[in-house]
């Protein structure tokens, strides 16, 4: 029998199933998405001067405003006018030092294999002071078989983030409890409805705001370079890929692509 209220009830019963509702098209706002804009919000302060971003500048835009004085934005392939450094963030030297204020490095450090050289390089751009406004998802889908977003490169989910993973690759990279924050987002629903494409609008306020630290879904961190930083480069890592023909992205299915 069903109990009282029967709408939430019935809400929970669509989980049975072994797709993702709408077949995972896209629908509403991500959940990952919403935490990243509040974590933004509460950060924009320090989306100023010369910004940096991966893939477009839209977010330093949307949130540096008139502080921003100059956007790039970063990626492996100018497959956009909006790209304005084409370089591989594991291997960026050609990029110089202390060159931004900020820099927005979004839902990117589960898709390099290399953390401890893209995390570097993350650093060595920044001025001193200046912030580094980062994520790691804790739940991700994987891409199977790859996936060609046109951005230089199939991409493949080589980590999902623990909180002392992260907190590990920071102190690796020569950083201590006064130079970052971190924050986690999420809870063991609002993992497996982001996972069941449930959109952030379908989900309660408690129910997005509730914080379980053993069941994140989204670990953010803000991180100011501090005076005198100076860490040698680690050693560069290549990964092993497989030999496969990757799905290709579309607006429409997203993550699932052409499956």
């Amino acid at each position: 029998m069903l109990r009282l209220p029967v709408v939430r009830e019935l809400r929970c019963a669509r989980f049975r199933r072994l797709r993702p509702l709408a077949d995972g098209r896209q629908r509403g706002v991500p959940i990952v998405r919403h935490y990243w804009g509040r974590f933004l919000d509460r950060h924009r302060a320090a989306i100023r001067g010369r910004g940096l971003e991966i893939g477009t500048t839209a977010t330093i835009r949307h949130y540096g405003g008139a502080a921003l004085a100059h956007a790039d934005a970063l990626d492996l392939a100018p497959h956009d006018p909006e790209i304005t450094i084409v370089a591989d963030l594991t291997d960026a030297g050609a990029i110089p030092s202390d060159a931004y204020d900020c820099f927005v490095n979004q839902f990117t450090m589960h898709l390099v294999y290399d953390l401890d050289s893209a995390f570097y390089h993350s650093l060595r751009i920044l001025r001193p002071g200046g912030t580094l406004l980062v994520n790691f998802p804790s739940v991700e889908y994987l891409f199977a078989r790859g996936l060609d977003m046109g951005t230089g490169a199939p991409l493949f989910v080589h980590w999902q983030f623990t909180p002392l993973q992260v907190e590990n690759l920071l102190r690796r990279c020569g950083l201590e409890d006064a130079d970052c924050e971190l924050e986690l987002f999420g809870n063991l629903f609002a993992r497996i409805a982001y996972q069941m494409n449930v959109p952030a609008e379908e989900l309660t306020r408690v129910e997005l705001e509730h914080v379980d630290p053993g069941h994140p879904l989204l670990v953010c961190v803000r991180v100011v370079k501090p005076e005198g930083w100076d860490v040698p480069a680690p050693p560069r890592r290549e990964p092993w890929l497989p030999a496969v023909t990757p799905v290709h992205w579309n607006p429409v299915m997203g993550h699932y692509a052409d499956e």
